[in-house]
């Protein structure tokens, strides 16, 4: 009974100092581009391995990123907060001729989760440029497909890998507000250690999946000063 009314007690206190604060959520979209170095080796060492001529069709190209993020402004110069972005890639060997075609598709998608702290480093009215230091985990999937098909016979198949890494994010954001909206741009780097591939059962390998790269966009959203 003491501990959940101490957590009721901490919860208030909670809403009643957010009363007094900044808050915003904004909505981003924008490009990544991503490392993956190890994946790259693995396609270059299976294509010494197939016994035709195949060509890298796509390989973990820069793509569409989007997420957000929920802040709270601590001070003038500083808001911390939680951020979430999704990013996807991927990769395809391929080759085909009149006897039939192959392909080996990595198909990549990572969960970016972390915390976010800016801080103001120029206000010109309400008109403001922030840095950001970003701090947090990605937890990746990745699936790789293969199927060959010749006369009318198909062979395929799929097997599924995960990895969980941590990474840091600076970012330059430059946002105006007009009434409770928001607008901005960004641009900034993630550096991404990159995690080791586990497969189904768990074990590691020791090749990682690594999201490193440049990062800008656009952000939209709302923020509010409660009185």
């Amino acid at each position: 009974m003491n501990r959940n009314l101490l957590t009721v007690l901490l919860t208030i206190a909670t809403c009643l100092q957010l009363q007094a604060q900044q808050v915003e959520l904004m909505f981003s979209a924008g490009m990544g581009g991503y490392a993956m170095g190890d994946l790259k080796i693995l396609n270059t060492n299976l294509q010494k391995q197939i016994p035709f001529t195949t060509k890298v069709t796509s390989n973990f190209p820069m793509t569409l990123q989007y997420g957000g993020y929920f802040a709270v402004h601590m001070s003038q110069i500083y808001k911390i907060g939680i951020l979430y972005t999704y990013n996807t890639t991927g990769s395809r060997i391929a080759a085909s001729d009149y006897s039939g075609s192959y392909h080996f598709d990595n198909v990549l998608a990572g969960h970016t989760i972390g915390m976010l702290n800016s801080f103001v480093i120029y206000k010109q009215q309400a008109f403001r440029v922030e840095i950001q230091m970003n701090l947090g985990v990605i937890v990746s999937t990745l699936k790789m497909n293969e199927e060959m098909h010749v006369a009318d016979t198909t062979i395929s198949t799929s097997v599924h890998y995960s990895a969980v890494g941590f990474f840091g994010e600076p970012l330059i954001e430059a946002t105006y507000p007009w009434k409770f909206l928001k607008a901005g741009i960004f641009i900034g780097y993630l550096a991404n250690p990159g995690g080791k591939i586990r497969n189904e059962q768990g074990d590691k390998s020791t090749s990682t999946i690594n999201w490193s790269g440049i990062r800008f966009g656009i952000e939209i959203g709302i923020h509010q000063i409660n009185h």
